[in-house]
């Protein structure tokens, strides 16, 4: 009995601000912190500049099998395999009665819309971006300059449709993985959450060396999906759905 009152207890704590507030600071936190740093410094270009060969006049990895084919193509088909296989699973927890379909179904939801409203969110800001990839830029062989997300385009150019970066958006709403056991393991959140962004990263980094994106590109790619991810999951109402199987270990109040 005191072991259920407890867990009442914790649960009436767990309110959309306790959720939600600290991601929205660190969001807008970073967005100010991301905008200032690749505005005040030239680290986009830097960042490229070692995967261009100057004597080839192109970025070599561009074409190579393993990251124009293998990651670029075939890894993305395993996203979206694994998006509709949440659908599916998603779909069949709307049914379930009991067990981790059950008392997980609003937080399944979430990651199975989420594996459409992030890549959709990042494709509708890809198309009306005017931000070129590396390889269209003049430092890198190609005809227009290189410009940031606060400075404003240059005129005559046309808009080069490369911000932010697209192909991270075909594994970054796997971040929403990071809500599926929270806020019952808390610590388990937080490292599913780390390998998720960690593996959308690296996505982000093949392309740099393709001289497909900036690391701006990428990092403001992940910086959606995740505010995404959030704008999802509270609208799932995944924030107040409780595991009371889990109800152990929950972290003391």
């Amino acid at each position: 009995m005191r072991g259920a009152v407890a867990a009442t207890t914790c649960e009436a704590v767990v309110t959309p601000a306790r959720v939600y507030a600290p991601q929205l600071v660190a969001l807008a936190t970073s967005a100010v912190v991301l905008a200032w740093l690749f505005h005040a410094t030239r680290l986009d270009l830097r960042l490229a500049t070692p995967w261009y060969d100057p004597a080839q006049h192109a970025f070599p990895w561009r074409y190579a099998w393993i990251t124009k084919f293998f990651i670029h193509r075939y890894l993305k088909v395993l996203h979206i395999s694994g998006g509709i296989a949440m659908w599916l699973l998603a779909l069949r927890a709307s049914r379930a009665q009991d067990g981790f379909l059950a008392t997980h179904r609003r937080r399944l939801w979430c990651v199975a819309i989420s594996f459409v409203a992030v890549p959709v969110t990042i494709a509708v800001l890809h198309r009306l971006s005017a931000m070129h990839c590396p390889w269209d830029v003049a430092d890198f062989g190609g005809g227009a300059p290189y410009f940031d997300l606060l400075s404003p385009a240059p005129d005559g150019i046309r808009a080069g449709h490369c911000f932010p970066a697209a192909f991270v958006s075909s594994g970054s709403w796997m971040l929403a993985f990071a809500w599926l056991f929270y806020p019952e393991r808390p610590r388990l959140s937080v490292a599913i959450g780390i390998a998720a962004f960690t593996w959308a990263f690296g996505l982000g980094w093949v392309q740099q060396m393709r001289g497909a994106h900036f690391l701006s590109h990428t990092l403001w790619s992940l910086w959606v999906s995740w505010s995404v991810v959030l704008l999802v999951h509270f609208a799932c109402g995944a924030w107040h759905e409780r595991n009371t199987s889990d109800s152990a270990a929950l972290t003391p109040c």
